[in-house]
């Protein structure tokens, strides 16, 4: 029969298994950029005031809209090697209710990271990645067509540390505004494309680096997009100008769910293998010092 001792040895030995077990088996599940069952949604506010056709210009003054971004899983049957990705924008008039944008894009991507899989798409991320590096990501997600978001700086929003990426420059808006079901759209002429006048679009997001996940975002062309001549490059008429920002009870909400996915994945990958550590070396101290403490025959 083993010795109180010799138990206590085997249950360290145990422990230690689990802990690795943990670590490497039960924690990969979760410690995916996109784990089973995956989604989220983040609402904020902004501006959108569409062009006048008679004038071919954008009126003064804005109009408040509410943004609302979901994103979301739609077939993980390629697990572990691919799911879809579904990600939907959609705007709508305070007020009235009336969605006055909505585009919504399907990818298929690396569960384990977060990155395109499509040829055409590779070096691109559909979502930060876990542990979030101080560099550029080529970021398509969505209106964003594989835009460089460079590292910016470290902030913090209410004590949750952050790196703040951002990018300036050119947005091809074309395929973004052709419709949906509930939005009419803006349908480019042939030798016409949609895009960001003066090159004015401005993307900066808040991510959290352990998670990779989003929290605040501001966004928008205040410039105006605009339809221009392809061959000439000549600006031709308005479509719209918009700004959108994470504030107020959004940003709360927001800062919340981050919270909680944080602390599970802390649990997953540190706390819970830890304390299996911690307990394991724990009994071996006690059954080395019982060993120790035995008097000599």
């Amino acid at each position: 029969m083993p010795s109180r001792g010799d138990l206590r040895l085997i249950t360290a030995v145990l422990l230690v298994g689990g802990a690795v077990g943990w670590r490497f088996g039960f924690a990969h599940r979760w410690t995916q950029r996109l784990p089973p069952g995956w989604s989220a949604t983040s609402r904020y506010s902004g501006t959108v005031r569409y062009g006048d056709p008679k004038t071919g210009r954008i009126p003064d003054g804005d109009q408040i809209a509410d943004y609302d971004r979901s994103q979301r899983l739609v077939d993980e049957t390629g697990r572990p090697r691919w799911v879809i990705f579904e990600e939907r924008q959609r705007v709508r008039e305070i007020g009235t209710g009336t969605i006055v944008f909505e585009y919504a894009t399907r990818d298929t991507v690396d569960p384990a990271t977060g990155a395109h899989l499509a040829t055409r798409y590779r070096g691109s991320v559909a979502v930060f990645p876990r542990d979030v590096q101080r560099s550029t990501y080529r970021l398509r997600s969505n209106y964003l067509k594989g835009i460089p978001v460079a590292f910016e700086r470290e902030d913090t929003l209410d004590d949750l540390r952050t790196f703040v990426f951002d990018y300036q420059g050119p947005l091809e808006a074309t395929e973004s505004y052709a419709g949906t079901g509930d939005f009419a759209g803006v349908r480019a002429p042939p030798g016409q494309t949609i895009r960001c006048a003066d090159d004015q679009f401005y993307y900066r997001t808040w991510v959290e680096p352990l998670t990779g996940e989003q929290i605040k975002l501001e966004e928008g062309c205040p410039a105006g997009d605009y339809l221009f001549d392809v061959a000439t490059g000549r600006r031709l008429g308005a479509v719209a100008r918009w700004t959108g920002a994470t504030a107020g009870d959004a940003l709360i909400e927001r800062l919340g769910a981050v919270r909680r996915l944080r602390a599970g994945y802390l649990w997953a990958t540190r706390y819970g293998p830890g304390a299996l550590i911690g307990a394991a070396a724990l009994l071996l101290a006690v059954a080395w010092r019982g060993r120790h403490a035995r008097p000599e025959p």
